[in-house]
């Protein structure tokens, strides 16, 4: 991570780029984005805690400790829902053309990872793009997402570790074998972020009230965002409410982060520059996991091939993500 004047010349550079996205996202209507977020639906819990997992959490009159002494489970099975609700504008290079038009639309994409100790199997179960109309308030129609430079494998792939470096098992094809290879540096980084291993950095042993407040910063955004972040974030605990079952204290947010080349698990790396306006996040009481974001954001983002981006979107991003975090029985 890189220090206080380094970190604070970046995020000027973040807010520049971000105030070329506000301005190309007040030029949207108003029309078509509440069309979105009709179509996205709401996002309220009314859960209840599992009365195992309650027992662990170590909270008082003095507040609660967010535990990170408990022995992470070998195995641990996670599907992560994603919704992005996007309203800006997208642009393309190509060794043919230059192109540059506005984006409006949903796109949603639901994965599950099963972890063991030295593997972990990853499927996706959904990956769509649509952009609901008056006729179609729900986006039904399914559209080609111009942000996936590589289409999503619809077949469950499984990653291996050994001598301490991860690899495909060998009966799935020229294919995976060069993903693995250019996946291999960031696979422990994009384990944290989906929550099946654990933050590396996480709070202290001091109690935290309702209404306390702090600001993260430098190595502290690992708590929150993986692949070597930088910018700054402000939290503020509000409540406690449990996803899935999972405990979890519930803390608003607001600031500014930026990350270069993190990669997803079918090859597609990007850079983000991110203004988070408004939202939550949901962290575990009980282990260093993230478990749900709801953020209303400013973005530009980069998207193609390691170090070759051919594609960039600006503008608004209402993301929801939510994981389904369990321990499998067997």
């Amino acid at each position: 991570m890189i220090r206080r004047v380094t970190a604070a010349l970046a995020l000027a550079s973040l807010l520049s780029s971000c105030d070329e996205a506000k301005k190309i996202a007040g030029e949207a209507t108003s029309a078509v984005r509440e069309q979105v977020s009709k179509a996205a639906g709401s996002q309220g819990t009314s859960e209840v805690a599992d009365p195992a997992l309650e027992k662990l959490v170590d909270r008082n009159e003095e507040g609660v400790v967010f535990r990170k002494d408990l022995p992470f489970p070998h195995r641990v099975d996670v599907r992560t829902t994603i919704r992005r609700e996007i309203n800006g504008r997208f642009y393309q290079t190509s060794e043919i053309e230059k192109r540059a038009e506005p984006i409006k639309g949903i796109r949603v994409s639901i994965y599950r990872i099963e972890r063991s100790p030295d593997s972990f199997r990853h499927t996706v179960e959904q990956a769509s793009f649509s952009n609901p109309t008056e006729e179609d308030p729900e986006g039904t129609k399914r559209l080609v997402d111009p942000l996936e430079q590589i289409a999503p494998s619809d077949k469950p792939r499984t990653f291996r570790k050994k001598a301490g470096k991860w690899t495909t098992d060998d009966s799935e094809g020229f294919r995976a074998a060069a993903l693995s290879k250019q996946l291999a540096p960031s696979l422990d980084s994009l384990l944290v972020e989906d929550g099946v291993s654990p933050r590396p950095i996480w709070f202290g042993k001091k109690r935290v009230k309702p209404g306390e407040e702090l600001s993260i910063s430098g190595d502290s955004l690992a708590m929150l965002i993986a692949g070597h972040p930088t910018g700054t974030l402000k939290l503020r605990l509000e409540s406690f409410e449990p996803i899935h079952g999972h405990p979890c204290g519930v803390f608003s947010v607001s600031g500014d982060f930026s990350r270069k080349q993190f990669p997803d698990y079918d090859g597609n790396f990007a850079d983000e520059d991110v203004t988070i306006q408004s939202g939550k996040v949901w962290l575990s009481l009980i282990h260093p996991v993230v478990l749900k974001w709801d953020l209303d954001t400013i973005q530009t983002s980069r998207h193609g091939d390691k170090g070759n981006p051919s594609s960039r979107l600006q503008g608004t991003v209402k993301l929801t993500l939510t994981r389904e975090w369990r321990i499998p029985s067997k």
